[in-house]
């Protein structure tokens, strides 16, 4: 079995503030901003926090739909609907990075997915990563090629409902990243979907050492999940945040994450 660590949500390039870990240990899930047509009705104004009072508006600034454009504020933010990827309610999740993809597509049922972000914490201004979310997998990966025929890409899609991508697709009449009024490098698109898991009730610290903006798995952690790949300084975490394959056994990473 196989355990992919996936860092997701959120950040400094497209969400101000970035959420913060509360002395609880309890951290707020903010899905990144969609970058347009969609089909999706959740907003960063109608999804409630999970901890505390208000919705998910309240606790921002401003959100940034594309790196270099212009962040939006106000009845603007509250109305803008996001890419909830993952969404962790449906137990659902899709990539177009191609080392994600590349790892995602070797999937099989029982296999897990963890999601991981940055966060300071009361401790520390650092956003060390933290595991905030995971699922099983239930069947295996979809994974959808630029070149395929459109309506088998909207056929397969269409078994992925509550998915970002899919989304996407209904509202904008193909998947982005094989559309070429939306990027000149078309890509393959891989959908996961889980039979169990959801957000975690409080997040879990990977990393431990810091070499300028780069995090590194903490070693006692390493020591459980029992990640394939490191470098000489480490399990590298990002920066921008790398997907890490760990040899550990669904049952032993589920009882790490949640115990």
């Amino acid at each position: 079995m196989t355990v992919l660590l996936c860092g997701v949500a959120g950040d400094t390039g497209n969400i101000r503030p970035v959420p913060a870990v509360d002395e609880a240990g309890r951290v707020e899930y903010v899905p990144i901003p969609e970058k347009g047509p969609t089909s999706e009705t959740a907003t960063y104004g109608s999804i409630p926090c999970r901890h505390g009072d208000g919705v998910l508006a309240d606790r921002l600034t401003g959100v940034r739909p594309n790196s270099e454009g212009a962040w939006l504020d106000g009845e603007t933010l509250r109305d803008h609907p996001v890419h909830h990827d993952p969404n962790l309610d449906a137990l659902t999740y899709g990539e177009h990075r191609p080392g994600y993809v590349a790892a995602l597509r070797d999937l099989e049922p029982g296999d897990a997915v963890g999601f991981y972000a940055g966060f300071s914490t009361p401790e520390s201004e650092y956003k060390h990563r933290h595991l905030f979310g995971w699922f099983e997998v239930s069947e295996a990966p979809t994974v959808l090629a630029p070149d395929a025929d459109p309506a088998r890409v909207a056929e397969r899609l269409a078994a992925h409902p509550e998915n970002a991508h899919a989304k996407r697709h209904a509202g904008n009449g193909a998947l982005y990243y094989h559309d070429p009024g939306f990027t000149d490098r078309p890509r393959d698109v891989a959908i996961v979907e889980g039979s169990r898991g959801g957000l975690l009730d409080r997040v879990v610290r990977l990393s431990d050492a810091r070499h300028g903006p780069n995090y590194y798995m903490d070693e006692s952690v390493a020591g459980v999940l029992d990640p394939v790949r490191r470098t000489d300084r480490g399990v590298h975490l990002g920066g921008i945040k790398p997907a890490v394959e760990c040899a550990v056994d669904t049952r032993r990473f589920v009882a790490f994450a949640t115990e």
